[in-house]
């Protein structure tokens, strides 16, 4: 096993627990934490091309096939149990995730169009980028603050 993309996966299982499902959704946290300590299961994500190891896409593949785990033990054993399945609709699938986060990297590009801008939204985002000016977004060296009480965005460097 290369320990340092186990080391990556691990890590981003952690982030995904702490920083997208922690008191959202304490199954997938205990899911996504079982996976970052778990060598086996680490072991069939390192079978994944890189882009195809996320927590979310790991998580949905599981329930389209086997439904809602009770548990880690469950949830473990049957990814041990089916690999190839699991693999297989992994490979072919892809999660589409709507958060207001994603609007961090269009509010540098919109603020510099003329203004008063219209945004119109084409999808099922529920409406979520249609108000980037009111979210807060940390870029690190420069932060804007929300105008109104709502998600803070940190946006971190893609890897």
């Amino acid at each position: 096993m290369d320990a340092k993309q186990a080391a990556e996966i691990s890590s981003r299982y952690i982030r995904f627990a702490d920083d997208e499902v922690h008191l959202r959704s304490p199954l997938y946290e205990m899911l996504a934490r079982g996976v970052a300590a778990d060598p086996d299961v680490m072991g069939f994500l390192l079978t994944l091309p890189s882009e195809k190891r996320q927590p979310n896409l790991l998580l949905a593949a599981m329930r389209h096939l086997f439904g809602t785990p009770p548990g880690w033990t469950t949830f473990r054993e049957t990814i041990l149990a089916h690999p190839d399945a699991i693999r297989s609709v992994m490979l072919t699938h892809a999660t589409q995730t709507n958060e207001p986060a994603r609007c961090a990297t269009l509010l540098p590009v919109l603020a510099t169009l003329p203004q008063p801008l219209a945004l119109i939204e084409v999808g099922a985002s529920a409406g979520l980028c249609l108000l980037p000016d009111l979210y807060g977004y940390d870029y690190g060296r420069t932060s804007i603050r929300p105008k109104v009480p709502a998600p803070e965005c940190p946006v971190s460097p893609v890897p």
